[in-house]
């Protein structure tokens, strides 16, 4: 039922939980969050740039409540974050303050100035903080960005210390390259895609008469689809496997099972919905497809949105690793204890662990269905119907 939490109210538990985790890290939190004044001083561990009002928008650091929180959890890649629970993922984001500042995409102050060297910065940097009220708590979720806690409008801010800032990126950030340039550079020289798109979020790249800022929810898939293309430019001139191959792994609800082909590439990703989960009505689940093949895909994937680029980055990645390319079809089956939307990290992060495990390996496609189907709740007759690739006729389909 979409809406369950409004519903619930964390009275009814209607999530099947225990505890409710939005309540549980709101009371854990309270009684800190309280003492917030109009001053704030503590590390800024990114930026965030708003969509609403575009292109006029809310910008400002992303900072952390110090006393309140494991400051090196809280700023930890989201590969460590699937080790915690919902309630304990909650509680940590619960600590974080999102101060905004109103400004054009273009604006050249020097507030911009500084947050454009905090989303530089490889570390943690101490601003202090002066707000127009005292920041209030309020829990924000997205389908495509971690949750956020207290927000608060920002009248000054000072950096307190220098911001470390690499000179990998130094270097390139300096450079006249368009952005898509300037982002497979700086992926090239192993900066995470996190990183990659806090910097573009924040009008650091581009050509100098065009630098504008991005907001963080438009950034964040952007950067999953540059660096694919990056990615995917390269694995095409790889051979095909010779066998098939299944990853799985399971985080929060979210179970992903993933089948790569013996063929050239192209992309297939389910998201299956069971009834009670997040975003599924009715009493039966809802199925999404979304397709691309060899030669990509022009249109945005509305299905899917950014879950489609944040598991296909992730396959290219492993893809390029192997030096090899495949047929790819993703299924994502959503069980109703994923309660709350966490961000397209969980994506992202899901399909990477999968890729850590141990695959297994079959020599025919029918093979590997039978396995997947023993896997997924879901039936994989269902699924082969709707699928681009898996209705295909292949050369194994004329030696059985």
């Amino acid at each position: 039922m979409r809406g369950l939490c409004a519903v619930c109210k964390g009275s009814r538990l209607l999530c099947g939980l225990k505890t409710c985790p939005i309540l549980k890290a709101i009371l854990r939190r309270q009684s800190g969050l309280s003492n917030l004044s109009n001053d704030f001083s503590g590390p800024s561990t990114s930026v965030f740039v708003g969509r609403i009002g575009y292109p006029e928008v809310g910008v400002g650091p992303l900072a952390v409540i110090p006393e309140q929180t494991d400051l090196e959890l809280s700023t930890a890649h989201p590969a460590e974050w699937l080790a915690m629970g919902m309630d304990r993922l909650i509680e940590l984001r619960g600590t974080t303050l999102r101060a905004r500042k109103p400004e054009h995409i273009r604006s050249k102050t020097g507030f911009i100035a500084d947050l454009k060297e905090l989303a530089m910065a490889e570390r943690p940097t101490d601003v202090e903080l002066r707000f127009g009220s005292k920041p209030t708590f309020k829990f924000a979720f997205s389908d495509i960005l971690p949750p956020t806690g207290a927000s608060v409008r920002v009248e000054n801010m000072r950096i307190v210390e220098n911001p470390r800032i690499p000179k990998k990126v130094e270097r390139i950030v300096t450079d006249d390259l368009n952005a898509v340039e300037a982002v497979n550079m700086l992926y090239s020289t192993g900066v995470d895609v996190y990183k990659l798109s806090e910097i573009l979020s924040a009008g650091i790249l581009g050509r100098n008469r065009v630098k504008k800022l991005v907001p963080t929810r438009w950034s964040i898939t952007a950067t999953d689809d540059i660096v694919f293309r990056y990615l995917s430019a390269e694995l095409k001139d790889y051979p095909p496997l010779d066998s098939f191959l299944v990853y799985e792994s399971m985080y929060l609800g979210n179970r992903f099972v993933i089948l790569l082909l013996p063929s050239l590439f192209e992309y297939e990703n389910f998201e299956i919905w069971f009834s009670g989960s997040l975003w599924s009505r009715g009493s039966s689940s809802t199925i999404l497809g979304e397709y691309e093949g060899y030669n990509g895909r022009k249109r945005y994937a509305t299905d899917e949105g950014g879950g489609y680029y944040a598991a296909r980055l992730a396959v290219a990645e492993a893809l390029s690793r192997m030096r090899r390319q495949a047929g790819v079809v993703v299924f994502r089956e959503i069980e109703p204890s994923y309660v709350l939307p966490l961000g397209v990290w969980v994506v992202r992060e899901t399909v990477r662990a999968a890729f850590r495990n141990r695959a297994e390996k079959f020599q025919r496609l029918e093979e590997a269905l039978s396995y997947i189907n023993s896997r997924l709740l879901s039936d994989i007759k269902e699924l082969k119907v709707k699928s681009k690739i898996l209705g295909q006729r292949r050369l194994d389909d004329y030696w059985r």
